[in-house]
């Protein structure tokens, strides 16, 4: 169980959120008007307490409290942090504010109040603020990056069967109605034949473990004739139990011998329908057909004889590994919980209700459960990468914004400064170009560093984030390059739209400006 992570997660944005508007209180209205960067704290502080409750309110809807783990090294983490932050967080607001305490108004006047925008050390502390803007964008980004590739690779996965139009339903049939086995397996057989039956219905199936809601059952498995292996070396294999046209219905293809006739889906004749995983694994170079295998899951184990081999789908997850899968027919190992799954030519949820008459028909007081369709199970099981996947994108796309801001701002407040310097370069003859480099230097140059530092904090930063990525390298050089580069060009703009302003910058004008 990872809720009492989220928890600690969500409580942890909250108050480091929270110690950055305390840190923001340090700087002064004006100051932080004129520099962008002053925005960056108050942002910050909002975002964190927004992604903190985002994170919470995941927590709380899962309700399995009783199974939370609760652990000294997370509690010591978010301590640990938020002391860190605590400590931090309020010194960067308050250093501007203690730059404007040490002004110095005897030198400003003697320089004509040039110097009325603060210390070199006040713009030394802009340009580092703006350049750890600027990298932690570019960690973000990269990290959103590499989510969005690895989310994309993992939506495109083929599960091994064929989603579009299929309906499933739990039907579990209560033990004292139906007593024996021979009731619950007419039931399910006598509820597919009329379900295929509706108009509409292409064709219908049962499983007991349907994939991407329940785990299947897993066992040892011998094979006849083969020596019996020691304990720690047993073969192995997944199982589950089908009617006879659940490959049909879910278009997973036969690669060997054939599949289950009626007669074996209403009597047990001791056969079994294995995937390739199986026998490539425990059967390697063999035909598998007609192989007899002992499938240790009952009281009295007897062999199975394999009749057909079907191609590997995903079970689990689209991240999981082929596993190797055996599959029963129902009166073999009879249970009493089935999920139906039923293929239509349109829209799967159109022939629900029909189904529920059937199933109402053949006993009015048999609940029904977890109608859904198969696009929203496989959906379903994408939805924690992808709402991480959103949630960093739209993070580091708020941080690459404030830090165009925090350049833009930064960029600006020189030219102003410097409008008296650019009047005497432009009536000295300095063309616009000339202008204009001038000014965007500045920015490329802190632009640059940010993204300089930025790959260097991605490169160690993402390789910890390489167990949540699918078949995607933590280093993936079109994703570091395209970033620097976009953030680059972002950087650039910034830096253009003051030094266009500065361009046509009136000498006489900018002669008088004091």
């Amino acid at each position: 169980m990872h809720l009492h992570r989220d928890i600690l997660a969500g409580a942890l944005f909250v108050a480091i959120g929270a110690l950055a508007l305390l840190g923001a209180r340090g700087y002064p209205v004006g100051t932080a008007m004129r520099m962008g960067p002053g925005y960056f704290p108050v942002v910050l502080g909002w975002l964190l307490i927004a992604l903190g409750a985002l994170v919470g309110l995941r927590a709380a809807r899962r309700r399995d409290w009783q199974a939370v783990a609760w652990d000294w090294k997370p509690l010591a983490w978010i301590s640990v942090s938020i002391l860190a932050f605590g400590f931090l967080m309020p010194r960067l607001g308050l250093v501007p504010a203690l730059e404007a305490s040490r002004f110095n108004l005897q030198s400003s006047l003697k320089e004509g109040g040039k110097n009325i925008g603060g210390s070199s050390t006040s713009h030394r502390f802009r340009n580092l603020f703006v350049v750890t803007q600027v990298a932690l964008a570019l960690v973000l980004l990269i990290g959103a990056g590499l989510l969005i590739k690895s989310l994309n690779k993992l939506q495109s996965v083929d599960p091994g069967f064929n989603p579009k139009g299929l309906l499933t339903m739990r039907v579990s049939l209560p033990d004292r109605k139906y007593d024996t086995d021979a009731k619950t397996v007419d039931f399910f057989s006598r509820a597919l034949e009329q379900i295929k039956a509706l108009p509409g219905v292409v064709d219908a199936g049962a499983i007991d473990a349907l994939p991407f809601t329940v785990p299947h059952s897993g066992t040892s498995v011998d094979i006849e004739g083969e020596p019996e292996r020691p304990a720690g070396q047993k073969l192995g294999t997944g199982v589950c139990v089908v009617s006879k046209d659940f490959f049909n219905t879910m278009q997973i293809p036969l690669k060997q011998g054939r599949l289950f006739t009626s007669d074996e889906e209403r009597e047990m004749r001791h056969v079994v329908v294995v995937n390739e995983e199986f026998a490539r694994l425990n059967l390697p170079g063999q035909n598998p057909i007609g192989k007899r295998v002992t499938i240790y899951m009952k009281d009295d184990n007897v062999p199975s004889e394999i009749i057909g081999v079907v191609a590997n789908s995903k079970h689990r997850s689209l991240e999981d590994k082929e596993a190797p899968m055996s599959y029963w027919p129902h009166p073999e190992l009879v249970v009493s919980g089935m999920t139906l799954v039923v293929r239509s030519r349109g829209n799967a949820s159109d022939v629900a209700p029909a189904t529920r008459s059937i199933i109402n028909s053949l006993d009015p007081e048999q609940p029904i459960s977890d109608v859904k369709t198969m696009e929203d199970l496989l959906s379903v099981s994408v939805a924690r990468s992808r709402f991480s996947t959103t949630l960093l994108t739209v993070f580091s796309l708020v941080a690459l914004v404030m830090a165009a801001v925090g350049i833009y701002g930064v960029i600006s407040y020189s030219v102003l400064q410097r409008t008296h310097e650019i009047g005497i370069r432009v009536a000295l003859g300095a063309q616009r170009r000339d202008v204009l480099g001038l000014i965007v230097k500045q920015g490329v140059v802190l632009g640059l560093i940010g993204v300089g530092l930025g790959l260097v904090a991605a490169l160690g930063l993402t390789r910890l984030m390489s167990t949540l990525l699918f078949e995607v390298e933590a280093t993936d050089k079109v994703i570091f390059a395209a970033v620097s580069v976009g953030a680059f060009l972002i950087t650039l703009l910034a830096c253009y739209i003051p030094a266009r302003r500065a361009m046509h910058v009136d000498p006489l004008q900018a002669l008088r400006y004091e």
